[in-house]
């Protein structure tokens, strides 16, 4: 059985010294040595984070409110998935603020850098014949298999697959390269804005 999951993308562009306040959690465990949603390998004891909607690569200063402790931390994954929680930070990156012990802290986000590109390890768009272009990764079942039926009466090929941390990852897939351009407008027109390209293998 084939199970399908998205995440509507929000249409909103984030800027540099902007702030939030919210709950963050660290995660570990099961999730150590796992590819991270931009396709890195997830090391619990180095500093990163997860977010549900930043560009991979942006550069955020999350500051507990109540030590005041700060660490700049490096979106590299997606959640956290839980209600009210804004961030979900690397083991290291929590034991630098001060809060591995009560595992949830009230904090404060800044952004330093957001790139105009999401930072991607997978291989590189350019070097590729084809791209598949990630419109969302999350677990609305329903949502998703509505998202996904649209896009293929749209004309595209949709893809959906588990992620090692057991959320849906949905893709379209074997664009070709000289394409490209045109299929990411057409998803943008479509409601898809937050689209992680990468370089893609028919299979």
């Amino acid at each position: 059985m084939i199970i399908l999951v998205f995440a509507v993308c929000p249409l909103y562009s984030f800027e540099v010294s902007e702030t939030f306040t919210g709950i963050a959690s660290w995660y570990a465990g099961e999730f150590q040595g796992r590819l991270t949603a931009n396709g890195e390998i997830f090391d619990t004891e180095k500093v990163s984070a997860a977010h549900k909607e930043l560009p991979f690569g942006t550069i955020v200063r999350v500051t507990h409110g109540e030590n005041g402790r700060s660490v700049d931390v490096r979106i590299n994954d997606r959640g956290p998935y839980v209600d009210g929680r804004i961030i979900d930070l690397s083991r290291a990156a929590a034991d630098a603020i001060g809060m591995v012990d009560e595992g949830i802290a009230e904090v404060h986000l800044q952004l330093l850098y957001v790139p105009d590109t999401p930072e991607s390890a997978y291989r590189r768009v350019e070097d590729a014949d084809h791209v598949r272009m990630q419109v969302g990764a999350f677990s609305d079942v329903k949502r998703v298999l509505e998202l996904y039926l649209q896009l293929a009466a749209a004309g595209f090929s949709p893809y959906a697959e588990v992620t090692g941390s057991g959320l849906l990852r949905l893709s379209v897939r074997w664009i070709e390269q000289e394409a490209s351009e045109w299929e990411a407008s057409r998803l943008r027109a479509l409601g898809f804005s937050d689209l992680l390209i990468r370089a893609d293998e028919l299979n």
